[in-house]
């Protein structure tokens, strides 16, 4: 049974954050947030990266392997 106590605490205790949360959105005014959209800018591609056989791992690094 304690258990099941403790879910009717949790119960409780969410459905008084809802309550609390209701009042709130109630007494003030609504808030929106305008979202700006941000100005698009052309990118290049990025260059060819060497291949991956040149490439060192940071674990080789680490262990001195080059």
């Amino acid at each position: 049974m304690k258990e099941q106590s403790h879910k009717n605490e949790m119960r409780a205790a969410l459905r008084g954050d809802f309550e609390r949360l209701r009042a709130r959105r109630q007494d003030g005014p609504p808030t929106v947030v305008a979202a700006t959209p941000e100005p698009v800018t052309e990118t290049a591609p990025e260059p060819a990266s060497a291949p991956a056989a040149t490439q060192v791992s940071w674990l080789d690094r680490l262990r001195g392997a080059r």
